[in-house]
């Protein structure tokens, strides 16, 4: 985590890596894919849970979601603002994975963090079952 301060506000940026499970997973017909996850960061001691949706034929697609980072009684709440999938990433295997790019608002918090605003980019990879992802949170005060 690095403070940074800016007008005498202080703000954060939190780094947190995680993987995890797709526990609810739809493909409609139109082409856009929506799954539910829950993840644990590699340290122990984020959950990252949310919902994030694509559609599998257009590379930019402004889906809808949430994101969801609790820890020790704190929560961040977020709201997509958009998804890029990128179909042709090496590291994308068969027509069930995906690798996205993802950039979230940020719209409060509990705890520690309540009030908090600012964005969160994330680089996911969604596999058949199994998430993993680095998700970035640039946090401001109220």
């Amino acid at each position: 985590m690095v403070r940074l301060s800016f007008c005498g506000q202080a703000y954060m940026e939190i780094e947190i890596r995680a993987s995890g499970e797709i526990t609810e997973s739809q493909v409609l017909l139109n082409g856009t894919r929506t799954v539910a996850f829950e993840a644990t960061s590699d340290d122990g001691v984020w959950l990252v849970s949310g919902v994030v949706s694509w559609n599998l034929g257009l590379i930019e697609y402004a889906g809808e979601g949430d994101l969801t980072l609790s820890r020790e009684g704190a929560e961040v709440y977020a709201t997509l603002v958009s998804a890029v999938a990128d179909h042709e990433a090496d590291d994308v295997d068969d027509t069930s994975d995906a690798l996205l790019e993802l950039t979230y608002e940020i719209d409060g918090g509990a705890g520690e963090f309540d009030g908090a605003n600012g964005g969160c980019r994330g680089t996911v990879k969604i596999a058949a079952s199994a998430i993993e992802g680095i998700w970035v949170l640039d946090i401001g005060p109220e």
